[in-house]
């Protein structure tokens, strides 16, 4: 079956093939039918990495009225990065129609300078709940003229706690749009918000859904010692210095800190949390997307809506609270047809949690056999100078706060602290030194610039 085959018209399958797409997946055989005739809602279920973006914005596409400059389609999605995403494919396809243009607007970017851009033609907005809610209220928008809905990754919305503003968005909507609502999963209130706001016959398409998790995923766990996780970790990237992956930590904390603490490994790895400003965030996307990093450290809030083709493995480093939260984690690899590993770290005394996955998501784990290099030998002690004391408010008992707080270090790493007035030195394990220097190279403190050496003499007499 090919596009034509579905009732895209030429213009859109010439942008497809620009973009190397030719055959439809199940979800878009399935939904384009349906949203062409524009005659009944649809509940898709689906996960990442299905095509179920272009289920929609190809047929929406299609039934544009261009010379209507008015917002005709409506999208909502969980975070910013999903609905640049989705936005961006609005782009793309629409390239040989005839002046249709998507607009993106989404919370942490100036309100003000997405009102001016929606002032122009703008035909399709895809938008976060809250940004759109604020939009809505400073009448910088209108959705009388729309005739489309469609909330993406419903799930993940509901997850996220925003029902409240999904309740007000679809209660200020005209009855007789069509609403499309795209999941991967279907936990209880998504049941609800079906019930509340979309027509009593609906059509529902489910692609493998009586199979939770994409099957191309090899789903894997790894047994750590207490206190070895984070050799068991660099074990196991060791033997994927090629690969790409993300590994998932449960707090903001953790993940800065992992992150700091593979500063200097041979696999390149940096953090994705929300303490990070849109700035930083978008330099560390950047940076993974065109694979400068290997490995992107994350909280699951903060890689919602992450779209990275090609990834190699997904990391549990700690096991999702939910079944629900393990879907979404996995379902970023193995995408379009490709296959990928999923591993949980886990203790021997938490394997119950791995049955609890096989039972309630259908699949199958293996076991993971990773042997940590040995560290024999790595007795070694080094002594860091660094070019600040208690002239800069530094003291025998903060030091090595800081160190912990921006090198990653254990706090028993960190012996025979002296603080000098503008001077400081500490011994640190000789596995650490590098680790030390990456993570504190460029810190500025006090308008002063961190400078460190591992030269005792030179650094008495401030040069380093």
């Amino acid at each position: 079956m090919t596009f034509s085959d579905l009732g895209i018209n030429d213009n859109i399958i010439q942008a497809l093939e620009e973009n190397k797409i030719s055959i439809p997946t199940d979800i878009q055989k399935q939904a384009i039918p349906h949203i062409l005739r524009h005659d009944k809602d649809l509940v898709a279920v689906a996960q990442t990495g299905t095509g179920k973006t272009a289920a929609f914005c190809l047929p929406i596409l299609q039934t544009i009225d261009s010379k209507l400059p008015k917002i005709q389609a409506l999208v909502l999605v969980p975070t910013r990065e999903l609905g640049q995403q989705v936005a961006r494919e609005f782009f793309l396809f629409s390239k040989h129609l005839s002046r249709v243009f998507a607009e993106a607007v989404y919370g942490g970017a100036p309100i003000d300078d997405q009102i001016q851009k929606l002032k122009r033609a703008t035909h399709v907005v895809v938008a976060t709940p809250g940004r759109l809610i604020d939009l809505l209220d400073r009448d910088a928008l209108s959705l009388q003229d729309l005739k489309y809905l469609v909330l993406d990754e419903a799930d993940e919305m509901m997850n996220m706690g925003f029902k409240s503003e999904i309740d007000q968005i679809l209660k200020s909507c005209k009855k007789d749009i069509t609403k499309m609502l795209f999941t991967a999963t279907m936990p209880n209130d998504v049941k609800q918000l079906i019930r509340d706001y979309l027509c009593p016959d609906f059509v529902e398409i489910s692609i493998n859904a009586e199979e939770f998790v994409n099957q191309k995923i090899e789903h894997q766990y790894l047994i750590y010692k207490q206190g070895e996780k984070l050799d068991y970790l660099k074990a196991f990237l060791s033997e994927r210095t090629d690969q790409r992956g993300i590994l998932f930590c449960r707090t903001k904390t953790a993940a800065k800190r992992l992150a700091k603490q593979l500063a200097g490994f041979e696999v390149l790895a940096d953090a994705l949390h929300g303490n990070l400003n849109q700035e930083s965030r978008d330099k560390v996307m950047r940076g993974f997307k065109k694979n400068r990093i290997n490995l992107l450290v994350a909280t699951d809030i903060a890689a919602r809506g992450i779209d990275v083709k090609e990834l190699d493995y997904i990391i549990h480093y700690n096991l999702p609270e939910k079944s629900e939260q393990y879907t979404h984690r996995s379902g970023r690899t193995a995408r379009a047809g490709k296959s990928g590993v999923s591993v949980c770290f886990v203790k021997t005394e938490n394997l119950d949690e791995i049955k609890t996955l096989e039972n309630e998501l259908n699949i199958q784990f293996s076991v993971l056999a990773v042997e940590p290099k040995s560290d024999s030998g790595s007795n070694a002690t080094v002594t860091i100078y660094m070019n600040m004391g208690f002239a800069q408010s530094f003291t025998k008992n903060n030091i090595p706060e800081f160190i912990v707080e921006e090198a990653g270090l254990n706090p028993g790493d960190i012996k025979n602290v002296v603080v000098e007035d503008s001077r400081s030195y500490f011994d640190v394990p000789e596995k650490y030194e590098q680790q030390i220097f990456i993570n504190l190279k460029g810190y500025k403190l006090f308008h002063r610039n961190l400078k460190l050496t591992l030269d005792g003499e030179n650094s008495k007499r401030n040069i380093y």
